[in-house]
């Protein structure tokens, strides 16, 4: 995570005045025994806005933003859901948790937790909030892939029909497929910046002497991508920036690129694949084949997964909130004379 991003999430934790509280912990939905309140809602929408603003601005973005925000309820509602299953199953991630404050630590260039919960504090913020968020990530991560994405199989002669009926959508122009790990240098005070020149060089060491980039990526890289190994996917050459057809020119396919300087930080590249202009042969496409593949099974088996947590739970949303999420509740024997059933209003 890059520092910045850090004190942005700090921010989002910061309480409200006095005055504000009382509409912002207004209850939007009850999922259950939790609560999803207005406040809430209202830090997912400026988070969204944020992660939205790195890739577009003016109208564009609030075009992005009009399309998505429909969806913010349905998504914190999901989460929630995910969380509480993930607990019910006994599934604990604390190690992974200080792991990731750890990492966190090592990014903003603090010399302990404690620095980096004192630091929260001289924000107003509650370090076991920033925690809980960090902890629900996990969880919510954790549940998918045990419960629906890693239950996911392909085969391989689905992959080759795939193949062989979609050849003409598989043409392409000359392209390479990256990945990255990006030492972040945003928002680091120049004293700081050794610290992140000394990250760069021991990522290095460790790909010169073997270690995989997709695992290095995941424990070193401020990106995004760092969850999926530094996954950037395939790009045209030309579409390139030119510092970036520079960089990875000459690589071969699994070659690693010098450290490139950029507003961002350091960013170090790795040339996956390359792939001519035309028809690739299977084994080029393979991969791709498969991301789309298991992409088309993924999402509709995530949302069906979804929806039999909410047909199971004690779900209301306030009348005036839009939950693009809702389904039908699953119709339940009477016990005793008393039916449970959703309803529209907490």
């Amino acid at each position: 995570m890059k520092p910045a991003r850090f004190l942005f999430l700090l921010a989002l934790l910061v309480p409200a005045a006095a005055a504000d509280r009382v509409v912002l912990e207004e209850i939007v939905a009850r999922v259950n025994n939790q609560v999803i309140t207005l406040a809430d809602l209202e830090r997912s929408r400026q988070a969204m806005r944020e992660e939205l603003s790195r890739e577009a601005a003016g109208p564009e973005l609030e075009k992005q933003l009009q399309e998505k925000e429909k969806d913010l309820l349905r998504d914190l509602i999901d989460q929630s859901l995910l969380v509480q299953r993930a607990t019910d199953m006994g599934i604990s991630v604390e190690a992974d948790v200080i792991k990731r404050l750890d990492r966190i630590r090592q990014d903003t260039g603090l010399d302990s937790l404690e620095a980096l919960e004192r630091v929260a504090a001289a924000q107003g913020v509650d370090f076991e909030d920033f925690k809980q968020q960090i902890r629900n990530q996990i969880l919510t991560q954790t549940i998918i892939q045990k419960e629906v994405s890693g239950k996911v199989m392909l085969d391989s002669e689905e992959l080759r029909d795939y193949y062989l009926k979609h050849q003409q959508e598989l043409a392409r122009p000359e392209s390479v497929y990256l990945r990255e790990i990006l030492v972040s240098t945003e928002g680091v005070p120049p004293e700081q910046l050794p610290a992140r020149e000394e990250r760069v060089r021991e990522v290095l060491a460790k790909i010169r002497a073997g270690e995989k980039f997709e695992d290095l990526a995941k424990t070193y890289s401020d990106a995004p991508t760092a969850a999926e190994g530094g996954d950037l996917g395939a790009f045209e050459v030309e579409k390139l920036a030119a510092n970036i057809r520079d960089v990875i020119g000459n690589l071969l396919e699994g070659g690693v690129s010098d450290p490139l300087r950029t507003p961002q930080g350091y960013l170090i590249l790795q040339k996956v694949a390359h792939l001519p202009a035309g028809i690739p042969p299977f084994e080029k496409a393979e991969g791709e084949i498969m991301q789309k593949l298991y992409l088309d099974k993924v999402q509709p088996a995530l949302r069906e997964y979804l929806n039999n947590l909410r047909r199971e739970a004690f779900l209301t949303v306030k009348s005036g909130y839009l939950d693009t999420g809702a389904v039908e509740p699953r119709v339940k024997p009477v016990v005793r004379g008393k039916r449970r059933r959703q309803t529209s209003t907490p």
